[in-house]
């Protein structure tokens, strides 16, 4: 265990991720995307958070019931991720997901590498690479130097 208070880590999760006005390192592929674009970057409205809401839908992954996170979250987006592996890799469908012939690209195995490539590899690098220099607190330096090596 590190010896920082929990408290250290709080404040630093709302600094990197939340902000005062704006996030040290926002969490939202769409945001990234409008950033690149060199346009205002809008939560769920963006043509990118459509975007990946939408295959997130054909992959059967969606918003929980009473939430109002978008789903272009760095979180949601390796869930999906790991979803998509692990179907590959040979594990049941979760109730409500298509079969394999339903995914983009017809297999769990297509759809993974469609969303690794045109989603995870487009931002979460660049992502991981501004965490790490933000972060004050070594859990979010070690988090960010973990999913650099993912998708990288």
């Amino acid at each position: 265990m590190d010896d920082e208070p929990f408290d250290s880590r709080t404040s630093d999760t709302t600094r990197l991720f939340v902000g005062a006005p704006e996030p040290a390192c926002s969490p939202y592929e769409g945001v990234w995307a409008a950033e690149a674009d060199g346009v205002q970057p809008l939560l769920f409205v963006n043509p990118r958070s459509m975007e990946v809401e939408r295959f997130m839908r054909s992959c059967g992954l969606g918003r929980p019931e009473g939430t109002n996170e978008p789903l272009d979250h760095v979180a949601t987006e390796c869930e999906l991720l790991e979803r998509l592996a692990l179907r590959a890799a040979g594990a049941p469908a979760s109730e409500g997901a298509p079969d394999g012939a339903g995914l983009p690209g017809g297999s769990p195995a297509a759809a993974y590498e469609t969303f690794l490539s045109g989603h995870a590899q487009a931002w979460m690098p660049a992502f991981a690479e501004r965490l790490a220099a933000e972060a004050r607190h070594p859990f979010y330096r070690a988090a960010a130097a973990y999913l650099g090596a993912l998708v990288g």
